[in-house]
């Protein structure tokens, strides 16, 4: 009987360990993006930070000049890196993709018939 007890407890201490990681780790995303069109070291990355300036579900957004690339830490139960991206496109006119989008290649399908 009490190594039924036993067992009890440690699935019970199971179960209270995952729903509290699951609190503290739901939520927040990171996404990188290639963003082309950016001609300056000062004022093009300001653009895409403005942009993304007052977002609902947005922390926080690098921009890397020399990479071309928008690093942006979000929440992704306000918001999706889809709709950040059209956010940066819209207010800049840079052309804006999601670089982990990008490297998936697009469907099952166009990852089975890929040449290479």
């Amino acid at each position: 009987m009490e190594l039924k007890l036993i067992e009890e407890l440690k699935m019970k201490k199971i179960f209270v360990l995952f729903l509290f990681s699951g609190f503290i780790l739901a939520g927040e995303s990171t996404a990188t993006y290639s963003v082309d069109g950016m001609m300056c070291a000062m004022n093009c990355p300001k653009k895409v930070n403005k942009a993304l300036d007052g977002v609902d579900g947005v922390k926080s957004c690098k921009v890397d000049f020399e990479t071309q690339t928008a690093t942006v830490v979000f929440d992704n139960e306000k918001i999706n890196s889809e709709t950040i991206a059209q956010t940066i496109a819209k207010g800049t006119y840079y052309k804006v993709e999601d670089v982990n989008k990008k490297k998936e290649g697009g469907s099952f399908w166009d990852w089975l018939f890929r040449k290479g």
